[in-house]
């Protein structure tokens, strides 16, 4: 990434560090099972979190696109407040119930703004082309906080309990409200496609990817691989709890876990061929997903989500640049939430299976595998990927 835009991105590289400092989610599972929640309930939770968010996703973006993308943000940080609060007055499966709806808000109102946001900042200073290195190191950032507040969990709950994290996490999620309160918003190109209602928004987003066959499988294939992380994101903590991985273990899993995210981010930040980038990718998180199917090596499972997470998150920035790239900016957070809502759709048929196989760490790995490999959907049109400037 050039130092121009580097230096339009820097405040917002910041708040995502910030930002990402969440201790508690290493730990969430753990207090949940600690509360008395039983496996089915861990996963109905799951699916309450992502299947509300098909409600939410859209009309959050269409805000974005129509009124603000940074008070859209700072909606999505307060959501986030609001649900530490509960959680910490209150253990039970309703204010964990009640946490799930208010963290589906926080991460609806984040969905497709983050990369609208940072898509436009860029293209007010004729910088677009920086796109792909932007948001990789914008990933960076944030999964390094991730990085920081998975390795502190473990010292939190040592000394404080399950509810330590919540508490510190305060703090962090109250600076990155003052800090998008000090930032600007780029300027949204308009043109007659955001005249008209909500409706027609969204009418006008679906039109600029159905126009276009290859597009429709890029859009395609960023869903699977998207739904594929929400599943691992969701359970892989129950995972470990069925294949028995020590819980001490778990922060030093989420962190690693953070590893391969960031090695991902750098891996499609550093390599201009997009189609090099999704092969090297698909292949980690595809095989590595089978593999978990018959691993019980608490070792070996870490290693082998470490290579999942590095995969799909290398494969998303990648198709992401190339759906940016189509996009007109008054439809561009719009545009990913459709995408984040047809992921949201395989996720809750991908949840229900693993119901279905009694919640069990074979289904798990089996549904993420699955999905995974309809991330293949885009290879009919891999010579149509943006490479990277």
């Amino acid at each position: 990434m050039n130092k121009k835009a580097k230096s339009i991105l820097k405040p917002f590289f910041y708040f995502g560090f910030i930002e990402a400092l969440i201790f508690w989610y290493a730990i969430e599972k753990l207090l949940w099972d600690s509360s008395g929640l039983t496996a089915e309930q861990i996963v109905f939770l799951g699916i309450i979190a992502q299947s509300s968010q098909v409600l939410i996703e859209v009309p959050s973006s269409i805000i974005a696109d129509r009124w603000s993308r940074r008070k859209t943000l700072i909606a999505s940080s307060t959501f986030m407040l609001a649900a530490i609060i509960i959680v910490i007055a209150v253990q039970s499966f309703m204010s964990f119930l009640v946490m799930s709806f208010l963290w589906a808000f926080y991460f609806a109102f984040q969905s497709g703004t983050v990369n609208a946001y940072i898509y436009d900042l860029l293209k007010e200073q004729n910088e677009e082309s920086q796109y792909r290195k932007a948001i990789s190191r914008y990933a960076t950032y944030q999964l390094s906080g991730l990085l920081v507040s998975s390795l502190g969990a473990s010292v939190l709950i040592k000394f404080g309990g399950y509810l330590t994290p919540y508490c510190v996490s305060l703090i962090p999620t109250i600076v990155a409200i003052i800090i998008l309160f000090k930032m600007k918003d780029p300027p949204i190109e308009r043109t007659e496609e955001s005249s008209g209602n909500a409706l027609d928004h969204v009418k006008n987003s679906i039109r600029n990817v159905a126009a276009k066959r290859w597009l429709r499988l890029i859009f395609l294939g960023l869903a699977f691989v998207t739904a594929g992380r929400f599943i691992w994101y969701e359970y892989y903590q129950l995972f470990a709890l069925d294949r028995e991985v020590a819980a001490v273990l778990f922060g030093v899993m989420l962190a690693l876990i953070h590893v391969g995210n960031i090695l991902g981010s750098e891996f499609a930040h550093k390599i201009k061929s997009p189609n090099r980038v999704l092969l090297t990718a698909f292949s980690a998180m595809a095989i590595s997903s089978l593999l978990l199917i018959f691993t019980s090596n608490q070792f070996v499972i870490i290693f082998f989500l470490i290579l999942c997470f590095f995969g799909s998150q290398a494969s998303s920035i990648v198709l992401d640049e190339s759906l940016q790239h189509q996009t007109k900016s008054e439809l561009r957070a719009t545009t990913l939430s459709l995408v984040g809502l047809l992921s949201r759709v395989f996720f809750g048929a991908g949840a229900l299976s693993i119901i279905i196989f009694d919640s069990t760490a074979s289904a798990i790995a089996a549904t993420t595998a699955t999905l995974f490999v309809g991330t293949l959907a885009y290879y009919p049109v891999r010579k149509r990927l943006v490479p990277a400037d």
